[in-house]
């Protein structure tokens, strides 16, 4: 049985959170990418090409990645589920944990976790299959992908499949793969084995409700196809298009114009591809929680920046429970994510979903409320083709050095977005800045009370809270601040 050939791509959110959340459970860095010493070697020698011969390297390498269409007929959810499950062989049998987290994965979702010493269990897979097409033809993409869904959806009744389909951000991607991202409508069987062997009596089922959502043809009742995501561009400029991407198509040598659109298929607003919930699987944990007696909890958030707003205040919250001074700021990017180092150097870590100039903005809103001074640490996900959307180094470089001093994790940004050295630069530039400036001891731990607490205090005082944190205020004056602070709602 090939099930050891359906595998998400490592880089993948979903993949790359959950493999995250292991590693720091077990005090271990998470790899994002594996490379043998031939694959460095290559990458090391590859910056020195052009970049016409270096995107027929990745090319190949995507290519060969990709799952043969073949496999269709063998996924089945719970074959999906006993792999997430897998990841957590080396845990403890014995351990009874405080609260376990499910749903949507993002990179703030496993900090999360790490501060609380918690497993996470996604509710959501990417699969990417082979598939060569022009990355403009939408309609053959769709045909495509809906002959590798329907076999996967016959034989699985409790899945919903996004179709996603993004020409810009994903570009040099389409025209090798077919992204088919399975999300969960119930609580597969291995997660519920887990969850009744791993949580405590009485324990918290914390569900990650991310509400974004984004415009998606309806193909079928459990099948979506979903056209561009997050990012420097609406739904709108996807679906109708603009000049801008216009130009850019033409740089890129295509000569589409008007955006990308099926005819035929209802278009309506859905929980977002990679990133939204669905309010079954939601409601699927719920009753799960109600029937074995645990408490189940849902931290809702419109947009995954909230998430990591919400745990950036998580680990300054622990620091001033503990007494503890940060040591630097961690700014990492999509599937680059890595909480052990925060664990490890103190590190306030601020997630961002991609390097596009939306997160920027984000970023940028968030500064305000970052300890002045302290070393920042930049990790972008290098994507080795520049979208319109994507700001230079330079522009990021003026909004982090505004925060503190800046250093690149991994990557050189006279090269950025296309070092392809940064897939094996990232973890020990890393290691080596967490190893220049190592944390007090023990490392950082939230218990789920004081979080739970924390999201209280956040649902009541809203962003003024990062300010009460870092200047260190007492809960009296946070109390005589209460009327007058805009609030949102976590839970």
């Amino acid at each position: 049985m090939p099930y050891s050939r359906i595998r998400e791509a490592p880089e993948s959110s979903s993949a790359a959170t959950l493999r995250a959340v292991v590693a720091s459970l077990n005090n271990a860095w998470h790899t994002p990418y594996v490379s043998t010493p031939w694959q460095k070697r290559m990458a090391r020698y590859s910056n020195y090409l052009p970049e016409s011969l270096l995107q027929t390297m990745l090319t190949r390498t995507i290519r060969k990645q990709a799952l043969d269409p073949s496999l269709t007929r063998y996924v089945k959810t719970e074959g999906l589920a006993q792999q997430a499950v897998n990841h957590y062989n080396q845990l403890d049998e014995n351990i009874g944990y405080p609260a376990i987290i499910i749903g949507a994965p993002n990179g703030a979702v496993a900090y999360l976790a790490a501060l609380l010493g918690v497993p996470f269990l996604p509710g959501h897979f990417l699969l990417s299959f082979a598939d060569r097409t022009d990355p403009d033809d939408i309609s053959t993409y769709q045909t495509h992908g809906q002959q590798l869904i329907e076999p996967i959806l016959k034989l699985n009744s409790d899945l919903l499949a996004v179709n996603h389909y993004d020409p810009v951000h994903d570009r040099f991607l389409v025209k090798e793969v077919n992204h088919v991202r399975l999300k969960l409508l119930t609580l597969p069987e291995a997660y519920r084995k887990f969850i009744q062997k791993h949580l405590a009596p009485g324990g918290t089922i914390l569900f990650i409700d991310n509400q974004f959502s984004w415009s998606q043809y309806k193909i079928d009742e459990r099948h979506m196809f979903q056209v561009g995501g997050m990012g420097g561009y609406t739904e709108q400029d996807y679906l109708q298009g603009s000049e801008a991407l216009d130009v850019w198509i033409r740089g890129e040598g295509g000569d589409h114009t008007g955006g990308w659109n099926l005819e035929g298929w209802p278009l309506e607003s859905a929980p977002e591809s990679e990133w939204g919930s669905l309010p079954a699987f939601k409601q699927a944990a719920k009753q799960f929680a109600k029937q074995h007696d645990f408490q189940f909890r849902a931290l809702k958030g419109a947009h995954p920046e909230d998430f990591s707003a919400l745990v950036y205040t998580a680990y300054l919250w622990e620091s001033r429970l503990h007494d503890r001074t940060p040591q630097g700021i961690l700014v990492e990017c999509f599937s680059q994510i890595n909480p052990t180092a925060a664990l490890r150097a103190d590190l306030l870590p601020l997630w961002m979903p991609f390097n596009t100039i939306d997160s920027m903005t984000s970023l940028s809103r968030m500064a305000p409320y970052l300890p002045k001074g302290l070393p920042v640490g930049l990790a972008l996900t290098p994507t080795f083709t520049q979208t319109p959307d994507m700001p230079e180094a330079l522009a990021w470089n003026q909004i982090t050095q505004r925060i503190g001093p800046v250093r690149w994790i991994g990557i050189d940004p006279r090269k950025y977005p296309t070092d392809v050295t940064a897939l094996i630069n990232y973890l020990p530039d890393l290691q080596q800045w967490v190893q220049e400036n190592p944390g007090q001891s023990p490392a950082p731990h939230l218990p789920l009370e004081a979080f739970l607490s924390m999201i209280d205090s956040l649902n009541r005082h809203g962003t003024k809270l990062f300010t009460y944190l870092l200047n260190n205020e007492d809960e009296q004056e946070q109390n005589d601040a209460r009327e007058t602070t805009s609030s949102k709602d976590y839970s």
